[in-house]
């Protein structure tokens, strides 16, 4: 998702001014909805792992996660 400051792959500020997000870019945004079904809080921290075939498993550590009205 292309955010505010962003040109192609470059970020030019840790502020996305179009989703409110301060002093930072890395964020998970996740449907409201899902936060509850999953027991987790706007603002907690989370590691997201990846499922792949040659099992090697690769982890983004430590992602804010923003409560974001998404499908």
């Amino acid at each position: 998702m292309r955010s505010h400051d962003q040109f192609n792959t470059t970020t030019y500020s840790l502020n996305d001014r179009y989703r409110g997000v301060h002093k930072g870019r890395n964020v998970l945004f996740v449907n409201a909805a899902d936060l509850a079904a999953l027991g987790l809080a706007d603002g907690s921290y989370a590691d997201v792992h990846s499922v792949a075939p040659d099992r090697v498993d690769r982890v983004l550590r430590r992602l804010r996660i923003i409560s974001y009205p998404r499908p």
